[in-house]
């Protein structure tokens, strides 16, 4: 009865923001045009909003034209200001805290938070918890497991005072919401408090056992919830411990996408939805069931989409079949700053995630980019684990890592592939790279979830990845290779 409860609360929590992203949804420029007004409204009076003028802009095309694109770099000087504990920065209204990330390259990013940046992530998660409710009445008569991260980082506190980090995923919703959110799910979180993730993943399985009555499984990645089920009690099957499971959520676009066959082995007839796209930074889109795709997050933050040619364009201006690179401006006053992630319209009002236009490997000219090669393992039918990274050597290459017993002929035919590219092709012909190699690794995903933490990514931040850039993926995977 508790369980019921607390799955009828959150529904109606969540009925506000459902109520206003479909009002939205009905005149999206309108609403995108009044988010940006409140922000410019709100923030004049910050240094950065002094420094734009932001109180004389009156329209979107005036914002567009003086307020630049920026990335993480050039706002880092600013966010140490706040870090320093300054207050009005890049937001009129006080800092709250700062949450840690580090993308799939690169040094840690630190991602000031506000009151207002944490509604506009509450606008976008209750609007999808509520469509989750409505078309799936399964839901409420069980628990959920959402996926928890173990706490492998210490805790941290800015020289100027400001905390460092969410204690659980929960802290992004309201006080009510995680009341409710707690009381209807089959892991506690003090298993956020296991310092060893493989420790974490067995006290997770241990409590995923007890619950019979788990109707959803939401985890970011799928290949957590694949390695997750490798420590399942020996004989039971995902049926036989959660016959009443009704759905899994996680990322189904990009590279997450060859998992999919997995998962529909291990919880065969159990629907899957994909997660939209969702950065610390911000959200881009929330998934909706009548949806083909994942909508853009209209009540949540001010959303630009660059096309290839650099203009900018807003919702109402994106066409079906073109792809755009996101751009945010957040309550957390990061204002027009590049997420670096690329979407592909596939309907009206429906984008679905690409990969990362900044993901680029170029020892020697070859320029190899995440969409170039996850095109190439699409075209090759390949599924499970397989990545390709950077390996210095002389002269150096490409390791293709995958678990497969003809590892050296699917590497050869990677080859012929990334040869197809002039520029990869030119480097061969130079000399400057040798022939991409075939590694045969075994435990993939877990090898690859464990060197991503080792990198300081954040459980919810890691990714599936085609092309990594770090040169030291042999070592972290290990693996075979013929001499």
């Amino acid at each position: 009865m508790q369980v019921l409860a607390g799955n009828v609360l959150w529904m109606l929590s969540s009925m506000s923001a459902s109520r206003r992203f479909r009002r939205a949804s009905r005149s999206a420029r309108r609403a995108q045009e009044q988010i940006l007004a409140s922000f410019l409204r709100n923030n004049a009076g910050s240094a950065y909003g002094l420094k734009y003028n932001y109180g004389s802009i009156a329209s979107v095309e005036e914002f567009q034209k003086r307020v630049p694109f920026v990335t993480y770099e050039e706002l880092e000087p600013w966010v140490r200001r706040i870090m320093a504990g300054e207050q009005g920065v890049l937001t009129s209204e006080p800092v709250l805290m700062l949450e840690k990330t580090s993308g799939s390259s690169g040094p840690a990013k630190y991602i000031p938070y506000t009151a207002s940046l944490r509604r506009e992530f509450q606008n976008a998660v209750g609007a999808w918890i509520y469509d989750l409710y409505r078309n799936h009445k399964g839901l409420f008569g069980g628990r959920q497991y959402w996926s928890i991260s173990p706490a492998i980082h210490e805790e941290e506190v800015t020289p100027g005072g400001l905390p460092v980090g969410f204690e659980e995923d929960a802290d992004y919703l309201s006080p009510f919401a995680q009341k409710v959110v707690r009381s209807v799910m089959a892991v506690p979180p003090s298993v956020a408090g296991t310092a060893d993730m493989e420790a974490c993943r067995k006290k997770t399985m241990n409590a995923l056992v007890q619950c019979r009555d788990l109707r959803v499984l939401s985890i970011w990645n799928p290949s957590f919830l694949t390695t997750l089920m490798r420590h399942l009690p020996a004989g039971r099957t995902p049926a036989e411990l959660w016959p009443k499971l009704s759905l899994i959520s996680c990322w189904t676009d990009g590279a997450a996408s060859r998992f999919l066959p997995e998962l529909e082995t291990l919880f065969p007839g159990v629907p899957v939805q994909g997660k939209g796209l969702l950065a610390t930074e911000g959200v881009v889109s929330v998934p909706l069931a009548a949806s083909p795709a994942p909508a853009p997050a209209i009540t949540s933050h001010f959303l630009e989409f660059i096309e290839d040619g650099g203009r900018a364009r807003l919702v109402d201006e994106l066409e079906v079949g073109k792809s755009y690179t996101v751009v945010q401006t957040t309550g957390g006053g990061f204002a027009r700053y590049c997420l670096d992630d690329q979407v592909e319209v596939v309907a009206p009002g429906a984008i679905r995630f690409v990969g990362r236009k900044g993901q680029v490997s170029d020892l020697c000219g070859e320029k190899l980019s995440e969409a170039f090669v996850g095109d190439t393992f699409q075209k090759m039918g390949l599924r499970g684990f397989v990545m390709l990274a950077p390996h210095w050597g002389n002269p150096p290459r490409y390791n293709l890592f995958l678990e497969a017993d003809h590892f050296e002929e699917i590497a050869a035919e990677v080859e012929g592939h990334l040869c197809q590219s002039f520029h990869y092709n030119y480097c061969r012909d130079l000399g400057q790279l040798g022939p991409v190699r075939g590694i045969r690794v075994t435990d993939g995903d877990r090898r690859y979830l464990a060197g991503c933490e080792a990198l300081g990514q954040k459980g919810g931040d890691i990714k599936p990845a085609h092309l990594r850039r770090e040169l030291d993926w042999f070592e972290r995977l290990g693996g075979s290779y013929a001499a």
